[in-house]
Order: structure tokens, then C-alpha cells, then sequence
């Protein structure tokens, strides 16, 4: 709506009928995000303001951590070797794992001894698989349970001094580390709880609306493009597998015009992109409602 209004406020100014053209795809350009920019190098400022038109590292870390509850933790043995274990978790507050072990296991006993411990965390279903892996690293302390703990089980919370985080649809594989305040500080995304059901729709019923989408942001014509899938979204946009004829495929970034708030704020958005991509595709002019046809006539 935003945008038509914008277009119908360029025609009135002119002081003349709307004309038979008006420059939709420049409109659409606008109410999409800037270009895509590499979330591991400037998605945020020096003081932690985000700038970039994906989450930073430590937002998808604190996504990840929270859409996932298991992962595999490596304890230190007595003669120093890592020892590996899959765990479950569950968090607190802050985003910091409260890991729960048998009290007789080996794991418990490395713990007791030697603190140091690190928890690698990956989706492991897919869409969420493809987005990242975060390995938290740090020391762990007892923790009590309360409800439900018994002397079979001991429950320890990682504080976190470390995260390293790989990417995956941001093709950031290599390893990045930053602090453990910085994850804290982090917030988890605003969909992460609804990004699989909008993916399983969009890519099922409203298939045709990626298409568009991603051919208008790509500036491809729409007969040229050979395949289109969701893979994944959050609060700023979204990642596409995108076919071309007779190009190698690719992962394509296609920012939100503005940050969504929530699950139907999201559809609100998509749906706006795919009817940008429409009627940028046919040159389509809205019409205008018969009060402003007036004013523009005068």
C-alpha cells in the first residue's frame, strides 16, 4: 500500500492526469531492501547496530541455538584427549545452554574435573539445516534443575566466553568466532518459529509468487527462469535456489523492503514483493480512485 501510495502521490504532483506509464519497477526498487550485503563482514556496525540487509552472525547463532534443543559436547578426559557426547539442552535467558548428562557418565566426570567444554550445534532437518552450524565455547558450572532432576542426572550451564559460527546460505563456511557477549546481547530471529511452515506454503502453493519475486530482483525475464525454491526467511529477507537458462544455479539473497515483525506481517510482505514483481513485469498502473482522478484533472 505504501507503494501505491507513493506512486499516486508522484502523479498528483505533476498536476495532470496520471501517465499511461509510470515507472513501477523503480517504485519496486525502492520498496525493496538495499543490495545484498555479507553478513559476516558488515552486517553490523563496530557498536553492534545492524546495517546490513541479513542478520549478523550472532543473530542466526541465537536462532539456531533456539530452534534446535541437542548437539554434540566435547569434554576434556583425564589425559587431556576431547571426548565427544550428543546431548540435549535447554536454554536460559540469555541464550546459554543448560546441559543435563547422566551423573555416571564420563562426560559428568570431565566436567567435575575440567570445566573447559564447547557444544557444536546443527540443524538436522532441512530447511534449517542449509542456514548455519554454531560451535558455543566455554566453561561450565553446576546447575541446579529444580523440577524433575534426580541424583541419576546432573545439569550443568555453559557459560559461553566463545562463539564460532559457520555459515551456510550466506556462504560463510569458514569459521568466524566472536565473543560470548555478543551472542547475549543478540536477539533470536522474530520467525524462527514459523520460517518452516511459510517455507512448506510458499514453496507448495504459491510457488509462482517465488518465481516472481526472484526473477524481478535478479532482472530476469520471467519465461527465462528454469527453477525457484524457498529455502529459508527471516525478519529481513529471504534466501532462493534460483535456476536461469543456461546458468549455473544459485543461492540468491532477496531482502524484505523493511524488517517484518512477525508471521503475518511476513505473508503481508511477500505477498507485496510478488505483486511488485507483477506489475513490474506487465507495467502495470494502479488505478487511481475517482477523488483523486479529479483533483489530478485540475
Amino acid at each position: 500500500m505504501q507503494c501505491h501510495k507513493f506512486a499516486r502521490q508522484q502523479q498528483l504532483r505533476g498536476g495532470a492526469a496520471a501517465p499511461s506509464r509510470t515507472p513501477v519497477a523503480r517504485i519496486a526498487r525502492q520498496c525493496r531492501a538495499a543490495p545484498v550485503v555479507d553478513s559476516t563482514k558488515n552486517g553490523s556496525s563496530s557498536n553492534g547496530t545492524h546495517t546490513g540487509s541479513c542478520p549478523t552472525p550472532a543473530e542466526t547463532a541465537r536462532t539456531i541455538i533456539d530452534i534446535v534443543n541437542e548437539g554434540s559436547l566435547c569434554s576434556v578426559s583425564a589425559d587431556g584427549s576431547p571426548l565427544g557426547a550428543p546431548v540435549a539442552y535447554q536454554l536460559d535467558k540469555d541464550g546459554q545452554p543448560v546441559i543435563q548428562v547422566a551423573a555416571a557418565s564420563l562426560e559428568a566426570a570431565n566436567l567435575q574435573r575440567d570445566a573447559r567444554a564447547s557444544l557444536l550445534v546443527q540443524p538436522t532437518a532441512f530447511p534449517a539445516r542449509g542456514v548455519a552450524s554454531v560451535a558455543l565455547q566455554g566453561k561450565v558450572q553446576p546447575h541446579e534443575s529444580g523440577e524433575g532432576s534426580s541424583s541419576e542426572t546432573a545439569a550443568f550451564k555453559l557459560q559461553i566466553d566463545q562463539c564460532v559460527y559457520y555459515g551456510g546460505l550466506d556462504n560463510s563456511g569458514v569459521g568466524q568466532a566472536f565473543s560470548g557477549d555478543e551472542y547475549r546481547a543478540a536477539e533470536p530471529d522474530a520467525l524462527r518459529k514459523f520460517a518452516v511452515e511459510l517455507i512448506s506454503v510458499w514453496n507448495s502453493d504459491r510457488a509462482e509468487d517465488i518465481y516472481r519475486i526472484v526473477s524481478a530482483h535478479m532482472g530476469v525475464p520471467l519465461v527465462e527462469m528454469a527453477y525457484a525454491e524457498l529455502l529459508w526467511l527471516d525478519r529481513l529477507g529471504m534466501y532462493i535456489r534460483s535456476e536461469v537458462a543456461g546458468r549455473t544455479p544459485e543461492v540468491v539473497r532477496v531482502p524484505f523492503y523493511r524488517p517484518v515483525l512477525d508471521e503475518r506481517d511476513a505473508r503481508s510482505v511477500i505477498t507485496m514483493a510478488a505483486q511488485l514483481a507483477w506489475e513490474s513485469e506487465r507495467t502495470y498502473v494502479p488505478p487511481l480512485p475517482a477523488i483523486f482522478q479529479d483533483a489530478a484533472s485540475n
